[in-house]
């Protein structure tokens, strides 16, 4: 028997004996397990050694660059806490639970690329599109860097490292015209008049959408302080729970807002709904409201704005991004490349009716 004299166990590696209490931890096992203990008074609170016995957990896993992995569907949900504060959440769960649905009991580190191209299969097969295949990858990737980084090894492998993204079509960025928004925004006026709205949010929501050309995301993440009427700014939350560049808002923003903030149109809506009601009152059925994103871009390409503000405007991290949906042929510098090489050849012109030669040209 230890001098200490007979041990009672208080809870999970925590005991008495009649010199006080010790907490214990053990990361590993065999040769490679780390251990610690811990005294303490006997009126020490349970719940302190026990919040010790976590950060010295933490501490030794850390230290050995071990790491805890359990089955995809526990180490999901453990994952899905950390990330909660995340105004994203919900679609990050969404594709955590794609991963679960197909292989939730199997141990997290039998997970071979292997699994990562069956599961791109699967998907593909099921009719999803390729950029969702490629957010559902990107986030088993995050999942593994989030839960298993250590000072030691702040990017550990994970399975998707060696699987290239699925290649997305070359879709153009297709844009709203200006007559389109204002006869949608003003049947919605007129809608409110006839009391079928009880207030104006869905048209201040429109019209917040139609003149800044943030996401409707972006505009569902909008608080009253974000938004400056007086310094004419608006402080644009990202969707990893920070910080876009802010934007000056124009006299159309201005006016948007105002009406906006007196709508008290802030928080979260369903976008489906929102779709379904605009299409009630001229919006086509083919086109996204997202995509009056599109036309302001274009806009401020059109009218000579740089690439590198437009950039600014939207948060893009790549200016590649904004080159290629906000670069229109015409009123552009492309308009005038072309034009400055006209008339190079002299050739003679082609009489009404008849038609264009085909092949090579002349020899």
């Amino acid at each position: 028997m230890s001098r200490r004299g007979k041990r009672v166990r208080l809870a999970k590696g925590i005991y008495r004996d009649k010199s006080g209490t010790a907490a214990t931890v053990k990361v590993g096992s065999g040769a490679t397990a780390a251990q610690r203990e811990q005294r303490y008074p006997h009126d020490t609170p349970l719940k302190l050694m026990q919040a010790w016995q976590r950060e010295t957990a933490q501490a030794l896993r850390d230290t050995s660059g071990r790491v805890k992995r359990g089955t995809l569907v526990a180490d999901g949900a453990r994952y899905l806490r950390l990330v909660k504060h995340l105004n994203n959440w919900t679609g990050v769960r969404a594709e955590v639970r794609a991963w679960i649905a197909l292989y939730g009991p199997l141990h997290r580190s039998r997970l071979t690329a292997d699994h990562v191209l069956a599961a791109r299969v699967t998907w593909r097969d099921a009719g999803r599109a390729p950029k969702t295949i490629n957010n559902r990858v990107d986030r088993l990737r995050t999942l593994y860097r989030t839960l298993d980084a250590t000072p030691a090894r702040p990017t550990p492998p994970t399975p998707c490292d060696t699987i290239d993204p699925l290649p997305l079509p070359d879709v153009p960025a297709v844009a709203p015209d200006d007559a389109l928004v204002g006869r949608v925004a003003a049947r919605l006026e007129a809608a409110e008049r006839a009391g079928v709205f009880r207030s104006s949010k869905t048209r201040a929501r429109f019209l917040v959408l139609a003149t800044t050309g943030k996401r409707p995301s972006e505009v569902a993440r909008a608080q009253p302080e974000d938004v400056n009427l007086v310094s004419r700014v608006w402080k644009v939350r990202n969707g990893k729970g920070g910080w876009g560049p802010g934007i000056y808002l124009n006299d159309d923003m201005l006016a948007a807002w105002r009406l906006f903030v007196d709508a008290q149109a802030f928080g979260e809506f369903s976008r489906n709904s929102y779709a379904r009601r605009l299409r009630q009152y001229g919006w086509p059925a083919g086109l996204r409201p997202y995509n009056l994103r599109h036309g302001v871009g274009q806009a401020m390409s059109g009218t000579g704005v740089d690439l590198s503000d437009i950039q600014a405007h939207y948060g893009h991290k790549r200016i590649s991004t904004t080159r290629k949906h906000y670069v229109p042929v015409l009123n552009t510098r492309l308009e005038g490349a072309s034009r400055a090489i006209d008339g190079r050849f002299t050739w003679p012109s082609v009489p009404a009716g008849v038609p264009a030669v085909s092949g090579r040209g002349r020899r």
